[in-house]
């Protein structure tokens, strides 16, 4: 597995880029806080130097700028300085070297976004997460950035990582089928998951994995083969995606009917400002307790397309007079900035 925090720039290959770690960090910190202390005690306890003087000849005892000692050395104090610099010389201007570079490469600063980033997923709930950063993960998130839903990218290749970070998406470097992996990216408090890898076995292990660590998680695979969508199925995806074959059936549609792409986009061109989405009808949904046909949809600038009641199928069009209960989900369609007013809880 691959570790956690990968710090580089987007040029070169990943071999030859040097990886920078939180515990890295943390021991360079400790390093240089921890060698002045070992000298100010020794200088204190063997010279018997107040606290300041004892701060003082460690530091310039470490730097080896040559100052002016506090007072002249016992014996003890010379052997104790000679052990002292034998020990911590190396090591001091070893981290400090090693900080300065970080610093200067302004991979201290990536290391910091990547300590918040990580700080802001583990307070995720009910978000997505896309497996996969190629083509068409990076369309999904798009889209998703466009309305306003949390997600989470999840990628094994360094560039495309690079890709979301500048963004300026949460996103984790890592192999989607790990268990660790998907912990990290909150899976047990998310709503969603979509898996687009290019290869149908890796999307395979990615839905089980997924699936076992949490049940009630809606998954959406990729499939690239017809002989994969009986084995996604089963392995746990709630729905299958084809681009093959949603590519086919959209190229014969408008073979016949050439007027429908002006329709479909509508739904494809992301500067639009209409949108298709689908509510679940609950008590505090305004749809609760009444009748499509009593209530002025077009008021609120949204059009009810389908309507369907569970452990049923989809009516086009809906049934008008049917009072609408916790049984029923709407397809409706409408301006983007009118269905996040009214439905922004429910569409996340």
């Amino acid at each position: 597995m691959f570790p956690r925090y990968w710090i580089g720039t987007s040029k070169g290959s990943a071999t030859a880029q040097r990886k920078f770690t939180m515990a890295q960090l943390l021991k360079l910190l400790a390093i240089l806080l921890l060698l002045p202390v070992i000298g100010a005690v020794g200088f204190g306890f063997i010279e018997h130097l107040r606290p300041l003087d004892a701060i003082y000849m460690a530091f310039i005892t470490l730097s080896t700028v040559g100052y002016e000692v506090v007072k002249p050395l016992s014996d003890g104090g010379k052997v104790f300085v000679i052990g002292f610099l034998m020990v911590s010389f190396t090591s001091f201007f070893y981290a400090l070297s090693e900080l300065g570079e970080m610093l200067v490469k302004g991979d201290l600063h990536r290391l910091i976004k990547r300590r918040i980033m990580d700080r802001q997923i583990k307070e995720l709930s009910k978000h997505a997460i896309i497996c996969g950063f190629g083509r068409m993960g990076q369309s999904v998130a798009m889209e998703l950035h466009k309305k306003g839903i949390d997600f989470v990218v999840i990628d094994i290749n360094p560039e495309r990582i690079h890709l979301a970070v500048q963004e300026g998406w949460r996103c984790i470097r890592g192999d989607a089928s790990e268990d660790s992996v998907l912990d990290e990216a909150g899976i047990h408090k998310a709503h969603s998951l979509t898996t687009v890898l290019p290869h149908d076995p890796d999307n395979l292990f990615c839905v089980m994995a997924a699936r076992l660590l949490n049940k009630d998680l809606i998954i959406i695979a990729r499939s690239n083969a017809d002989s994969s969508v009986h084995k996604l199925k089963r392995a746990g995806a709630t729905r299958i995606v084809s681009p093959y074959s949603t590519g086919a059936v959209k190229i014969s549609q408008l073979m016949i009917h050439p007027e429908l792409d002006d329709f479909m986009e509508i739904f494809s061109d992301r500067e639009a400002d209409v949108d298709l989405t689908v509510v679940h009808v609950k008590k505090d949904v305004i749809f609760f307790g009444n009748r499509l046909r009593d209530m002025d949809l077009n008021a609120l600038g949204i059009m009810v397309i389908g309507l369907k009641k569970s452990g049923g199928k989809v009516s086009f069009p809906p049934d008008l007079d049917v009072i609408l209960d916790e049984n029923f989900v709407l397809i409706l369609i409408g301006r983007v900035a009118r269905l996040n007013e009214i439905f922004a809880r429910d569409l996340k």
